[in-house]
């Protein structure tokens, strides 16, 4: 069981976490089996797994929807933009014009 999981239009982020040694996959390979994203997998199916794993498994998304349903219900999640929006309103952020990478 991954310790994060992306959501469907998350999919490349969940392969480059994987290289930077980072415990996740998609929702549709541990739902699945496969990585085709084609194929939908609806909100609830996605909110059911996450409350089986009570916790243990957070949520990385772009879908805010997705994401307002997982801070009801009290479950981990991570939304992108949220995260985006404070590191550019943080002084920490790059020089404008400059690529953030670790």
């Amino acid at each position: 069981m991954p310790r994060y999981v992306t959501d469907a239009m998350l999919a490349g982020l969940a392969k480059e976490l994987r290289t930077r040694k980072i415990d996740c996959e998609t929702i549709h390979k541990v739902l699945l089996g496969h990585e085709d994203s084609r194929v939908k997998i609806s909100d609830p199916k996605i909110l059911k797994y996450l409350k089986e794993r009570n916790g243990s498994v957070t949520l990385i998304t772009a879908d805010s929807e997705l994401a307002e349903y997982c801070s009801v219900e009290g479950l981990p999640c991570i939304r992108v933009q949220d995260i985006v929006a404070d590191y550019i309103a943080s002084a920490s952020g790059p020089p404008r014009g400059q690529l953030f990478t670790r």
